[in-house]
């Protein structure tokens, strides 16, 4: 890969390394820094970060906020940023770490998160987050396909009176996404990356202008949503699905020229992601209150900036699904033995992928719901949880190694094999530190659960909608819109700029 390797030559233990890197072991002395010649820039990996988090959960925040209350959403929200951020640059650090002491994952690797649980906790690890990371992209992608779906649905009613059934878009985008689909990784892909990003992030100085216009029209007759703790764990799982980036993160990194950069990444695409989120969701809230229906864009009463914002998003989504689809289409490939290049096998197996993910969306089709439950259980366990406890165990370990070679019961060449133990964790992990990550994975278990109960008992007793193909074989593929276009503002959901009760008013309650 024209790859390069910088050393501190002053470093005993680089010397040490230097003189023997060509052995088969990876030692933990080894304190090098990686370089990717072809790798792509700390920058472009942040804008891979603001392009694959900022969009599908950013348009659901304003309600989510009204579940848990103002006050009370924004301290969810920048919390779930600074736990989500820290995981974030915790994960980049581990997996410098592994290229530092195993010199084989310089070269392309097709699963890094699960070789980060097999490092830090053993083959098991491996087994299970590899499973679980295909569960978790598996889900996001359908959650983004649904999204995209009914936004094109929207645009097509507004613009022609036409009301297609969203069902008929999810096969269409499937369809258009199927040959990126096939391309190797995110570097592969890097201009829709810039496209996600650049159409998000103009996405959401639109509906904080929309929202603002509404202001003087809606917030006099403005109720804000009544408080309950049923709402509000929900809000918690949009809210964790909003941050919820980190099973790609570790594909973004080692595309890099300079992997040990990615916590520069991390700080600047949230710093961004943070400020827009806030602004998204207090502005939004602030201007319609409960009247808002899943998302914030139908809200917004002038109808170009509402259906700029739906094309805007769905050109951030698009992209994204591929970026989300990348290491799902990987993890597959490695369990099966596909060889790292393009060819049948390839081909089939990611059509296979993206014909299961188009079949589960036309399946389940309570987008909102099933949002909270995707962002409560598996983004919850890959975002929150997973990274803090692979960077504890793997620093640990790495302390360990050194300690041996220190007193001499470990050989400086021999297979660095060593595994940490809770107590190797505790005694290795400065307490301050360690005190941290248990008040991160604590906020991350009880949300998690109480969320995800919350969102299984929703899905279980709220009234059930029959997949597309079902609706297909009753009704047809066309059918027929009743009312308006906007979900309008107050506490009635009849107030716009047009008048009360204007025709433009979606007929909702």
């Amino acid at each position: 890969m024209g790859a390069k390797k910088v050393y501190n030559v002053t470093d005993p233990a680089n010397l040490a390394h230097k003189s023997s890197e060509n052995s088969n072991s990876g030692s933990s002395e080894n304190s090098s820094t990686y370089h990717n010649s072809h790798g792509i820039s700390w920058f472009m990996a942040a804008v891979f970060i603001v392009g694959d988090m900022m969009g599908a959960g950013m348009i659901y925040l304003p309600l989510s906020l009204g579940r848990a209350g103002l006050i009370a959403g924004c301290i969810l929200i920048i919390l779930a940023s600074l736990f989500s951020g820290y995981t974030g640059c915790q994960l980049g650090q581990n997996w410098e770490m592994m290229q530092n002491r195993w010199p084989k994952y310089r070269t392309h690797c097709r699963r890094p998160y699960p070789e980060m649980a097999y490092r830090a906790l053993g083959n098991w690890a491996r087994q299970a987050v590899a499973v679980c990371l295909v569960v978790s992209q598996f889900m996001i992608a359908c959650v983004l396909i649904l999204l995209s779906a009914e936004n094109f649905t929207n645009l097509l009613n507004n613009f022609f009176g036409l009301h297609l059934d969203f069902c008929v878009f999810i096969v269409a985008i499937a369809l258009v996404l199927w040959p990126f689909s096939l391309l190797q990784s995110p570097m592969d892909f890097w201009q829709l990356a810039v496209i996600s990003a650049a159409s998000s992030t103009v996405a959401a100085g639109l509906i904080v202008f929309g929202a603002s216009w509404d202001m003087s029209t809606c917030v006099p007759y403005r109720q804000m949503p009544k408080f309950d703790l049923k709402q509000f764990t929900l809000s918690y799982g949009t809210i964790v699905f909003a941050f919820g980036g980190h099973g790609a993160f570790p594909t973004i990194q080692h595309d890099m020229a300079k992997p040990h950069q990615f916590s520069k990444s991390v700080i600047a695409s949230y710093c961004l992601i943070t400020l827009v989120y806030l602004s998204v969701s207090v502005t939004g809230l602030v201007s319609y209150g409960d009247s808002m229906i899943d998302t914030v864009i139908p809200s917004i009463q002038l109808t170009w900036v509402s259906q700029t914002i739906n094309v805007l998003i769905t050109a951030h989504i698009l992209p994204t699904i591929i970026i989300v689809l990348s290491p799902l289409s990987q993890q597959v490939e490695e369990w099966i033995k596909i060889p790292n290049k393009f060819g049948i096998r390839r081909f089939l197996v990611r059509t296979l992928i993206l014909g299961l993910t188009t079949f589960t969306a036309l399946s389940v089709l309570k987008l909102g719901v099933f949002l909270d439950l995707v962002g409560a259980t598996t983004i919850t366990l890959m975002t929150m949880l997973l990274p803090s406890v692979f960077w504890l165990f793997m620093q640990a370990s790495a302390k360990k190694r050194e300690d041996g070679l220190k007193m001499g019961i470990v050989q400086r060449n021999s297979p660095d094999i060593e595994t940490a133990t809770l107590a190797d964790v505790w005694y290795y992990t400065p307490k301050w530190i360690l005190a941290f990550n248990i008040i991160s994975l604590t906020f991350g278990l009880i949300g998690g659960i109480s969320s995800a109960w919350s969102a299984i008992e929703e899905l279980i007793f709220a009234e059930q909608v029959a997949p597309c193909y079902v609706q297909w074989f009753r009704e047809g593929f066309v059918t027929t819109v009743a009312g308006g276009s906007v979900n309008c503002c107050g506490a009635y959901k009849n107030i716009s700029h047009y008048g009360t009760y204007s025709e433009t008013c979606s007929k909702l309650t």
